[in-house]
This record gives C-alpha cells, structure tokens and sequence, in this order.
C-alpha cells in the first residue's frame, strides 16, 4: 500500500505549509508528553533579543518528521532518474519496496526525537538525575536505556526522549484500538524507533527483507534524522528559526538540496548519499548553519542570559543532587505509583515560565548569587559583557573542537579574573561549533563521478578535498560581569585578557 494513503490528517505550518499526519501519528501527538513540548521553547532565551522568537519544541518536531518523510520521498524519485542514466550497483533499488510500517516507525522517530527536552532546553540538562538515581526511581527494567550511558553523570535529554517513547508508544496501545484502525498491518515496533535516534542501542541493525535478501536500513534513515551534518533536525531549525527571529541568514534551497539524495547499498547496508553535483547545496546549508550560529545563537545578550542561567545551576546542583529529587522531581523510593508517572507529572508542570518563576526559586536555597542571577534573567537585566574575543579556524572536515584549548583558555582567563573579581562576580562563556558536527557518527556517502562519468560512493569523512574548503571551526569567548561591577579598571583587564588569549590561540 502506499503510505500516502495513510496521511488522513494535516496541520498548517508556516514553514512546510501542510503536514499530513497519520491517524497513529496523531494519537501519538495529543500524548500529553508530546502536548507539553508546547510550552518549551526551540531556543531558550532568544525571544529576550528576537521578540517573535516564542515558537516551541513542538512544532520544530512536527517540521523534522515532515522533512523526514520529504527526504524518503525524493529517495523515492531520485533513485528512478539514476536508475535510467546509471547502470551500475551503487543504488539500492529497492527503497519504494520498504513497507509502510517501517516508513511509519521513521516518522515516529522522527517526531519524537526531542520528547525528552526539559523545560529550557539544553539548560535542564544539569538538572536531570544521575544514571544511578534513574535505576533507584525509575526501575531497572528499562536496562536498555541505561547501558547507552556511559558514565554516571553522562545522562542527557536524549535517554529521557527514549523512556518517554516507550510509554507513549505503550500508551497509545493501551486504547484497544485495532490495528486496522491505523491502518497498519502490524504493530510498532519500539526498538526500531530508539534505534533511529540512537544507533548504539540494541542490535543496532533494522532489517528489510526482500526477494531472498536482508538489507540494513538504519543507516539510511538514522541519517535522515539528527546527528548528521546534513539532517532533517537541522534543515528544521535553520528555517525555522531564521523565520521566527526575523533574521534571514539561516535560509537553504532545500528543494535543490533534496534533488540530489540517492539512496546506496554497501553489502547490506543501505547509506544516504549525495551526489558531487549537491557540492553548492552542501556548501549553500553550511554557510547558512554557521551564520545562524553567529548572528542569532551567538548572539551576546542571548550568550548572557544562559551563562547566568548555567551558573545558577551549577551553584544549585552544587549543593548536591540527591535533594533535587524530593525537592524537585517528587520522587520517592518504593512509591504507590509509578515513579515513571511521576517524571512525567514533572514534565508535564513544569513549562520553561513555570520552571523559572517557581521551581528554580524553590531550590535556591538562600544562594544569594543564584536568586541575583535568576532575578536577573527574569528581569532581563543581564550580565555586562567584559570582554569578546572570537577565533574562527580553517582545517579539515575530520578535525573537531579543540576541547584542551578550550580548557587552557578558561583556566588561564581564570588566572587573570581571580585577581580582580570573586568567583560570584564573573561568569566565562565559551561556545564552539564545528561545522561539519558529527560527521563521525554518520554514514552519509558521498557519490563522486570519475573521468569515464561513473560514479563511486565515498564516505563523507573521506572526501575531504571536496568539502575541506567549507569547514571552519569556531570558538566565540566571553567574559560576562555583574552590572553592578566598577567598570574603570575594565581597560587593563581587557588587555591581559586579550594579551592571553591571543597567546594560546595563535600560538602556533
């Protein structure tokens, strides 16, 4: 059947226009879980520099799974024109033959890959429980998740997305409808939608079988989704928000873009590649994604308001996290009810205005810096900017941030500061970004046409002398200060700052 069929349900977006949804998918949306992703913003503290900037986790879902499925659709399409002009083994010829619950599991992966997202995004993360504290509360048999994290303090919102999923998914099943009902011959499978979000879990392998063969389609529609350098998370949210702050610097032609995915077979693996021709596209959306980055992410009062909200974490978690689970979460040992229920009342109260106005201020615990810094950002008062430096560095697609460079030069801004200021008066931010990110964790291939005009499939990793021309590694870092700090001595300590930092950046 084709899954068009299933698409009986639509929602208007100002981004895509109209998003058809299935009768499953919109079970799985009116999930009070996903409903919540309403009241958590995209990007935490824009809206303080871009009025218009209040859009939410949850239409950003809904883009992700839309392009998502566009992507599966000029596969689709693709692989017909390359199929008619290249006689060769590259192409996996079989993409329109995936059945429908496969492409449906795609979908769900796709629109639930951000479920997990605590109120303020990112930032929650430094509130989320240990990986020990989620085996005490939660229970071990959800042991699957817990093996993905490596070490006890490495939990994120990406292994809160996976518990989430579990139960929506169960709870949708929980309504006795039958199958019939979604039009889908058999029923989800819920490894398969984890694995698409995280490859490392389980068999880490999706199979399709067909005339006598088994083919592996993780890889290709992992791809579509995040952790890529080109995936439908990104081409989501440059558009989206480049729309909703009003700056134009994160606009792609994402319909050129798409005229080049070919859908590969290495062995059994089926890859997502583009063709040598999308080189302009490539460089089109990652010139778009780095300017984003600098002129609206990087942006000094939006940097401002979330290293003043880091900091007041840092000083709150400091006092030690197993009070955060009485005080915050309501969880307790050897509960009446699921403590799963409870996490999820958590998430369900506690919207990014709730969470600042009232659960962060419960935890304050009379740290006079963390309420200053908490009024502040309510107030939007923030932190005074010290000094800037910004340091963008050309190399190769293989080559990531410098994480000890990093290091050094916030120990050694550190050593300047401490002798002027008190660790309560300072606040040092340093952002990254790397424009091929996570190139390491795909299998993106590359098709590169030889002399003769045939086509090979390399991976992207390996086509530096392509791509390495578009790379740049950047490192933006700030020092921010209390407003109420004397700013006469300011000159000389912007020169040992500058002095310093110039040193370790272009000392070689």
């Amino acid at each position: 059947m084709n899954f068009d069929t299933l698409l009986i349900g639509k929602i208007l977006d100002p981004i895509h226009g109209t998003i058809r949804i299935t009768c499953f998918e919109k079970n799985v949306i009116n999930h009070r879980l996903f409903q919540r992703l309403r009241t958590v913003k995209q990007n935490t503290f824009l809206y303080k520099v871009f009025p218009s900037a209040m859009h939410s986790r949850f239409e950003h879902s809904l883009g992700v799974m839309h392009i998502s499925y566009k992507i599966y659709e000029n596969l689709v399409l693709n692989s017909h024109r390359y199929k008619a002009k290249y006689p060769d083994d590259l192409l996996f010829k079989h993409i329109e033959k995936i059945p429908n619950i496969k492409i449906q599991e795609l979908r769900l992966a796709a629109l639930l890959h951000d479920v997990g997202h605590g109120p303020m995004s990112h930032q929650f993360d430094s509130f989320l429980m240990n990986k020990n504290q989620l085996i005490e509360y939660i229970g071990d048999e959800h042991k699957d998740i817990y093996d993905l994290i490596d070490d006890e303090d490495s939990v994120t919102h990406k292994h809160i997305s996976l518990l989430f999923i579990k139960k929506i998914i169960s709870d949708v099943y929980l309504t006795d409808v039958d199958l019939t009902y979604f039009g889908l011959t058999e029923k989800i499978n819920i490894d398969n939608i984890i694995s698409l979000i995280e490859s490392n879990y389980k068999k880490s392998e999706i199979l399709f079988e067909f005339e006598n063969n088994s083919y592996n389609i993780l890889p290709l529609f992992s791809s579509l989704i995040s952790s890529s350098p080109i995936d439908s998370d990104r081409m989501d949210y440059l558009l989206r928000d480049s729309y909703f702050s009003g700056v134009k610097c994160g606009i792609y032609n994402i319909e050129r873009l798409l005229m080049s995915v070919i859908p590969v077979v290495k062995k059994n693996r089926v890859c997502l590649a583009f063709k040598e021709s999308s080189l302009d596209s490539i460089s089109e959306f990652v010139f778009s994604r780095m300017n984003l980055f600098s002129q609206v992410y990087f942006h000094k009062t939006n940097r401002a308001f979330s290293a003043m909200l880091s900091k007041a974490c840092d000083l709150i978690v400091a006092k030690g996290k197993s009070e955060l689970i009485t005080k915050l979460y309501n969880l307790e040992k050897n509960c009446e009810r699921d403590n799963l229920d409870l996490l999820q009342d958590f998430y369900l109260d506690n919207s990014d205005d709730y969470f600042i106005n009232e659960s962060v201020p419960k935890l304050l615990c009379d740290i006079e810096v963390a309420e200053g810094l908490i009024n502040g950002i309510i107030d939007r008062k923030p932190w005074n900017k010290l000094y800037e430096a910004k340091f963008y560095k050309s190399g190769t697609i293989k080559e990531g941030i410098d994480k000890n460079l990093v290091c050094s030069i916030r120990n050694e801004l550190k050593n300047i500061l401490k002798d002027t200021f008190n660790s309560d008066e300072y606040i040092i931010d340093i952002m990254t970004d790397n424009a091929f990110k996570d190139i390491s964790k795909t299998e993106i291939q590359l098709l590169v046409k030889d002399y003769e005009g045939n086509y090979e499939a390399k991976h992207i990793s390996e086509c530096g002398d392509k791509l390495n021309i578009y790379q740049s590694l950047r490192y933006f870092i700030r020092v921010f200060t209390e407003p109420k700090t004397n700013e006469s001595n300011w000159p000389s300590i912007q020169a040992e700052l500058d002095k310093v930092t110039n040193t370790i950046l272009y000392k070689k």
